[in-house]
């Protein structure tokens, strides 16, 4: 969760830094993206095989 914390055994509140905000909203992004991937039990599992396969697919693209 990304938010300000309170240490339990000091009780001093540890602030978000700016990395830690980048890679929450960077992998948010990557979850709602992955999220598009349909349940294995359509179409016996091959629908969810394709469409991450796809996604595979562009992930391999962007890196490269």
């Amino acid at each position: 969760m990304l938010g300000p914390q309170i240490d339990e055994d000091n009780l001093i509140l540890n602030d978000v830094t700016l990395s830690e905000a980048i890679i929450h909203f960077i992998s948010i992004t990557w979850k709602v993206a992955f999220a598009c991937v349909p349940p294995p039990s359509m179409f016996n599992g091959k629908a969810a095989f394709f469409v991450a396969l796809l996604f595979i697919g562009l992930c391999t693209a962007i890196v490269e």
